[in-house]
């Protein structure tokens, strides 16, 4: 049974966006926490939340990597785990929460007091966002 070329959460550059995302939730975590009192409510809140689904995110990213390596070593592989539909998917939620964690982060920094902290952890979520955008699966590859 032919089971085609190895999928996208399994490269390297998956793991590295799982790991990214996960520093860059916990920044936004502790950044929250240090500096929630200097910003708005709803921004701290939302900033929060964000960080909240970047974690997630970044775990569950982290599991399929993990899961993806297991699976290509199994001697006789049940099912055919390459090509699945959510591949596309998994590198666009992580573009899209490492992104709107990156424009939380500035405008924290332009309300909050740890400007350089904030601009810190704004940048850790574009890495992320380079990151998941240069391991997106190509048309051909769906």
């Amino acid at each position: 049974m032919p089971l085609g070329d190895a999928p996208n959460y399994s490269t390297p550059r998956t793991l590295g966006l799982a790991l990214v995302s996960i520093l860059g939730s916990l920044a936004h975590f502790g950044l929250g926490a240090l500096d929630y009192g200097n910003v708005d409510r709803y921004l701290g809140l939302w900033g929060m939340l964000l960080a909240g689904l970047l974690l997630v995110f970044g775990v569950l990213s982290l599991i399929r990597y993990a899961e993806a390596h297991d699976a290509m070593t199994d001697p006789s592989p049940r099912t055919p785990m390459y090509s699945t539909p959510h591949e596309r998917l998994t590198f666009l939620i992580g573009t899209g929460l490492n992104a709107l964690c990156a424009l939380t982060a500035l405008a924290w920094a332009a309300s909050g007091q740890l400007v350089p902290w904030h601009l810190a952890a704004a940048a850790v979520n574009l890495w992320a966002v380079w990151l998941a955008w240069q391991g997106r699966p190509r048309r051909g590859e769906e």
